[in-house]
């Protein structure tokens, strides 16, 4: 009898195929569909899961979920507490009330009434068995957890603002007041205006101490007239050219050690301004525009003084000087009028041309001085002074840079009232001109001295201004110069005022820092 190791082998197992089984002692056949049916099938479940009947009548094992508030982890199902949102809510606590926490590890019960031995009260401060927290004032224990409150334990402070707070008791109840409602805001500007000084009225002063103490005017003036004998004068050296001032120069003795110029500025002085000048320079100090001296001289003398006085008087404003040992004279000379036509041109990067005309009156004008500052400055400097003629170019100037100038005549008298303040810029440095074609140019004939003649010009480099001018001579330039304004692209136009006297003349444009001088070649006639 073959052994099933002999026997052959099949690859494929269907419910019909027969199986031997031994039932009752004899052997039968029974198919494999049979035989399995009658046996349970193998459960698979993924590790976590727990499973049984969740449907009714027959069937296989069925997932099982386990619910908020449980967790099951290798094999145990525990409480995770993620249930607590259908806990019913509590609105009061009470100490019996209980919370669960989390001792290492291990969840446990906690009394509320136990955190209350995990706070102590501070100074000043209270903790009633019922765990309200309170301020504690004079009179009441702080519950063993502090002292009795003062005010003495407190940091003092040095001074007090009218927002800072004052305790007050108000019908029994302790409250703050802001120490501005205190004094119920009474500042010095809401006071009652007071009448008449007179030499009972008080001052509160403080004397040896921070004490506040009453002191009469008639008090205070005993002590200044006994401190006036001891007073002295400041005295003030000057060693370089100097512009008065109140601040710095009003009552006090001005030593010039050096042979400077004083120059005034008499918004900045105001009426009744007052000072010494004392020279002990080995040369003269000069007196600057809008000092009227004594001696007739715009000086001082080496080893000479003067005393100066700011004035304010129907013929207008003045600093006078009183020259020691000088008197007005027989017939002293008048001070020249105002310097009239003060006019810019010629504009450079770092230089302006100024004409202009003499006084039309007053006294005869010796000299001219030409001063400029930075427009819209206070102080003025002096560029010249001594000039015989009535041009001057102004050198040493900032690039691109607008400035004031004024110029003023002067004789033995001293000094006449400055020119109308005339103001013109220094030209940028945007590099030269390297060529101009003309485009609008004068043509035809002009009334001399009545309005201006406009011309135009094509530049390159575009961006680089240039300036007009008319001169006599196809050669020689023009003296004086208009600033053209720029129109677009390339274009540069100005109106230039027409020429004062009657004649030939020829129409000139250049960079305004000199570059590329060109003339129009046919010349335009002014009757």
């Amino acid at each position: 009898m073959p052994t099933i190791s002999q026997l052959p082998s099949i690859a494929l197992v269907t419910p019909s195929d027969e199986i031997p089984v031994n039932q009752a002692g004899a052997t039968h056949s029974v198919s494999v569909g049979t035989l399995l049916a009658s046996m349970q099938p193998a459960v698979i479940s993924e590790s976590g899961m727990l499973l049984g009947r969740v449907s009714l009548g027959p069937g296989g094992p069925e997932s099982i979920a386990v619910g908020i508030g449980l967790l099951l982890n290798d094999g145990t199902l525990a409480a995770s507490g993620l249930d607590h949102a259908t806990y019913p809510l509590q609105t009061d606590l009470l100490p019996a009330d209980q919370v669960v926490l989390n001792s290492a590890g291990d969840p446990k019960l906690l009394s509320l009434s136990l955190l209350r031995g995990l706070f102590s009260a501070g100074a000043n401060i209270a903790i009633s068995s019922s765990g309200t927290i309170s301020a504690n004032v004079a009179g009441e224990a702080s519950s063993g957890q502090g002292g009795i409150y003062s005010i003495t334990s407190l940091a003092p402070v040095t001074t007090i603002a009218a927002s800072d707070l004052v305790a007050i008791s108000q019908g029994g109840t302790d409250h703050t007041i802001s120490y501005g409602n205190l004094l119920d805001g009474l500042t010095i500007d809401m006071a009652q205006p007071a009448v008449a000084a007179t030499d009972t009225d008080a001052l509160w002063v403080a004397q040896g101490s921070n004490t506040m103490l009453r002191q009469t005017f008639a008090a205070v003036w005993s002590w200044l007239t006994a401190k006036l004998p001891s007073y002295r004068l400041p005295v003030v050296e000057v060693t370089h050219d100097t512009t008065l001032d109140a601040t710095i120069h009003n009552g006090r003795i001005l030593v010039c050690s050096q042979p400077v110029t004083l120059s005034p500025v008499l918004l900045n002085l105001g009426d009744g301004f007052f000072c010494d000048v004392i020279n002990l320079s080995s040369a003269s100090v000069t007196f600057g525009a809008g000092i009227i001296a004594s001696s007739g001289s715009s000086s001082l003398p080496a080893g000479q003084a003067a005393a100066l006085r700011a004035i304010n008087y129907s013929g207008g404003s003045a600093v006078f000087a009183l020259v020691a040992g000088s008197g007005a004279g027989a017939n002293p000379p008048a001070l020249p009028g105002q310097v009239t036509g003060l006019d810019t041109g010629g504009p450079t990067t770092s230089s302006i041309m100024l004409t202009w005309s003499a006084p039309g009156s007053g006294g005869a004008v010796s000299s001219y001085a030409v001063q400029y500052r930075v427009s819209g400055g206070s102080a003025w400097t002096t560029f010249a002074s001594g000039l015989s003629i009535t041009s001057e170019t102004v050198t040493g100037l900032a690039t691109g840079t607008s400035y004031d100038f004024q110029v003023y005549a002067m004789n033995s008298a001293g000094a006449g009232q400055p020119s109308a303040v005339a103001s013109a810029s220094t030209a940028s440095a945007l590099g030269a001109v390297t060529s101009v074609t003309w485009n609008m140019v004068p043509s035809g004939s002009y009334t001399h001295g009545a309005g201006s003649i406009g011309m135009n010009v094509h530049v390159n480099p575009a961006n680089v201004p240039v300036q007009f001018g008319f001169s006599t001579s196809s050669i020689t330039p023009p003296t004086s110069w208009t600033i053209a304004t720029y129109v677009n692209t390339d274009l540069w136009g100005a109106y230039v005022s027409t020429p004062a006297t009657a004649g030939t003349w020829y129409a000139w444009v250049e960079g305004t820092d000199g570059s590329r001088p060109t003339v129009y070649p046919v010349a335009f006639t002014v009757t």
